[in-house]
């Protein structure tokens, strides 16, 4: 139990870490203002640019989340039959986004799942408020 609370506080604070960054290298990269008819590109441009920093948090998830029950043995997915990296994924993407809708882990799984949903419900709304003021900035136009 405690090597899964040490392995996801580890990757929590990876992830908040790795958000910040991204995000402040994403505002250093855009421009102050948008020029005419172009706010639609840059808004879309930024959504997509912080939907990959989330993807690239939920792939580091799954990597631990499958090494941990593959080499240290911190539990499974409630899956019948073989569990494949992608199962692990999708429960990964699910805890993340707080959807809810996954295989209910089996052993120290859950309780790192229950920090991965929590790690995300603040990361997607650390991130929605980021979008909102860069797009806002640039709405007066």
């Amino acid at each position: 139990m405690i090597a899964a609370i040490v392995l996801v506080i580890i990757l929590i604070v990876f992830a908040i870490a790795f958000h910040y960054w991204a995000l402040g290298a994403l505002l250093k990269l855009l421009p102050d203002e948008c020029g005419p008819n172009r706010h639609f590109l840059h808004a879309v441009g930024v959504l997509l640019l912080v939907m990959g920093i989330h993807v690239t948090i939920i792939f580091c998830f799954t990597i631990v989340f499958w090494s941990g029950t593959q080499y240290l043995n911190l539990g499974s997915l409630n899956v019948g039959g073989a569990t494949s990296f992608m199962d692990y994924f999708y429960h990964s993407a699910v805890s993340y986004s707080t959807l809810g809708l996954s295989e209910v882990p089996e052993g120290h799984l859950k309780i790192m799942t229950a920090f991965e949903s929590l790690a995300g419900i603040m990361l997607l709304t650390w991130s929605a408020t980021f979008y909102y003021t860069v797009i806002g900035r640039n709405s007066k136009q």
